[in-house]
């Protein structure tokens, strides 16, 4: 609950305290007079934008502080607790600079804003003049039946699972693109791949191919003077081989005389018998070498398929065979895909089978939880003199594959003002007194199912209406107050009536500068200011007193 509230040089304040107490609490003044200065300042506790123009003419700094009692009950994050736990209250502060920027405190602690705007969303919850046109966006109707309802949590389940959904769908259509750009690139080159494997390449073949086309070409040659040579050599009469048989006689007989020289012996006879290796291999050459024109014609054809490959692809033997390792590699990449591909499928499946499950109990929860609100929001708003409207909530089913975050269907609320009149969107209602009515209880409502913040703010809510009706909507308010504290800024002076506590807002002008001031009143001053509300003069005694008579109603509860 908001105690106190301090300014400093804040727009025209030069220093103002101002006082909250239990129940409701009301701001009134004249047009201009300053009230939504005050609201302004409370919101910078609650986390709003901050500017150097809100700081006062020749002033450093602008700085606001709030009191705040707190009770166990209150959700605020974990560390913050033990900060009031001995005196139940939680400070907070914040000071604007000329530079624009702002310092933030909770109980003397620096703190971040984005810290302050979370803490502040569970103290402070302000509904604006600009509340009712909300109302006109169809948008918002289904924010307001989940929040009034308390379907937050199911909510925000089918949101998390619509994420995943997407994520699985983004995964998906990333694995199929990935899939057909190598299923393409595989198509591609499925000839190459089929062309080289089929053609059996080795390394070094081509060269070897060269070498043996170039013996069976020259076999005829090779052989005659292998056996020319053979002959010469070994067979022949008088051949080199024959006439080493009579030298090496000669050398025997030297070493017989001369035994120092069997060197000589050893040597001649190795000689001799690397001479007849070399005539055994002349004459295999001369009996295996022959003409093959069928090996001949295989040679050509091998060589002019692999001359056919290397000026097809481009590069050597070597390369050809790098580049079939390649293709097979991707090959075995688009198996991977094609697997990968498959699982994408599954996930995004099931994804969007869980998403649809739960949207589904959504959208249950919700139409449940229309005719709740349905038949809540007709006491609601004959409490408020509109004892004749039907509220309605109309759903818009949307096909499955074109569902969001939200679920499964669009909300749209519908009114009939007045018996016999067809029920029309509220976006088509033109009586802006009527749309007040209908955000007041709708907020109503919300306010009763979620419990929220200790301390509710009306910024001049009840724009477009008077009469009976600013009575109802005083009385409903002043209900609201019973269970949490209600600050309301208010031109009218029957919601004015209805307050616990009376704050008079006015400015004025001291040693050349505006300033303003916001005083608690009472009795007859308090009476002074209602019948200013409605435009009477001071001396309207018969006017003061049905003032009198308003107030002393609500103190008695009626």
């Amino acid at each position: 609950m908001l105690r106190y509230l301090k300014i400093s040089n804040f727009a025209i304040i030069d220093e103002i305290d101002v006082e909250f107490r239990e129940g409701f609490n009301v701001l009134t003044g004249e047009t201009g007079a300053g009230k939504s200065i005050l609201i302004g300042a409370l919101g910078l506790i609650l986390g709003a934008k901050a500017s150097q123009d809100f700081i006062r003419s020749g002033a450093d700094e602008a700085t606001v502080e709030a009191l705040f009692e707190i009770n166990e009950a209150s959700v605020l994050p974990e560390d913050l607790k033990t900060d009031f736990k001995d005196s139940g209250e939680l400070v907070i502060s914040r000071r604007i600079q000329q530079n624009g920027r702002s310092r933030c405190s909770i109980n003397g602690r620096l703190t971040s804003l984005s810290a302050l705007e979370n803490v502040g969303s569970s103290l402070v919850t302000v509904f604006g003049q600009h509340e009712s046109h909300v109302l006109l966006n169809p948008d918002e109707h289904i924010e307001i039946l989940d929040r009034s309802s308390n379907l937050g949590g199911r909510r925000l389940t089918v949101e998390q699972l619509f994420n995943v959904v997407r994520t699985a769908k983004g995964d998906l259509n990333s694995a199929k693109q990935k899939f057909l750009d190598l299923e393409a690139e595989a198509a591609e080159h499925d000839s190459m791949i089929q062309e080289l494997a089929g053609s059996n390449l080795k390394v070094g073949e081509e060269d070897d191919l060269l070498q043996e086309r170039d013996i069976l070409r020259k076999a005829s040659q090779i052989r005659e003077k292998a056996y020319e040579a053979y002959q010469r050599l070994y067979s022949k009469s008088g051949s080199v081989i024959s006439t080493l048989a009579e030298i090496k006689k000669w050398i025997q007989a030297l070493v017989a005389l001369h035994p120092g020289t069997s060197n000589l012996l050893e040597n001649f006879e190795a000689s001799v018998y690397q001479l007849e290796d070399i005539a055994l291999e002349l004459r295999n050459f001369t009996e295996n070498t022959h003409d093959d024109p069928l090996r001949l014609e295989q040679i050509e054809e091998r060589l002019a398929l692999l001359r056919k490959l290397r000026k097809k692809y481009g590069g050597d033997i070597e390369l050809l065979l790098e580049k079939l390792e390649t293709l097979s590699v991707q090959a075995n990449t688009l198996m991977d895909a094609q697997r990968i591909l498959k699982d994408s499928e599954k996930r995004a499946e099931q994804a969007q089978h869980d998403f649809l499950a739960q949207a589904r109990i959504l959208s249950q929860e919700r139409r449940k939880a229309a005719q709740s609100l349905e038949a809540a929001m007709r006491q609601e708003l004959s409490d408020l003199a509109m004892k004749d409207a039907q509220f309605s909530v109309l759903f818009k089913d949307i096909p499955d594959l074109k569902s969001g975050p939200k679920g499964l269907e669009d909300v749209e609320f519908y009114l009939t003002s007045n018996p016999g009149e067809a029920a029309r969107p509220l976006a088509k209602i033109a009586s802006g007194g009527e749309l007040s009515r209908v955000m007041l209880a709708l907020k109503a409502l919300e306010i009763d199912s979620t419990g929220q913040a200790s301390t509710l703010v009306f910024d001049e809510v009840d724009a477009g209406i008077g009469g009976h009706t600013a009575l109802a909507v005083g009385e409903r308010l002043a209900r609201v107050a019973k269970r949490q504290q209600t600050i309301c800024i208010t031109h009218l002076h029957q919601i004015a009536a209805r307050a616990d506590h009376h704050i008079a807002v006015r400015k004025f002008v001291k040693s050349g500068r505006t300033s303003l001031e916001a005083t608690s009143i009472v009795q007859e001053e308090r009476i002074a200011e209602l019948t200013r509300m409605l435009g009477a003069s001071d001396n309207a005694e018969p006017i003061r007193d049905h003032m009198r008579s308003l107030v002393n109603k609500a103190g008695k509860g009626s």
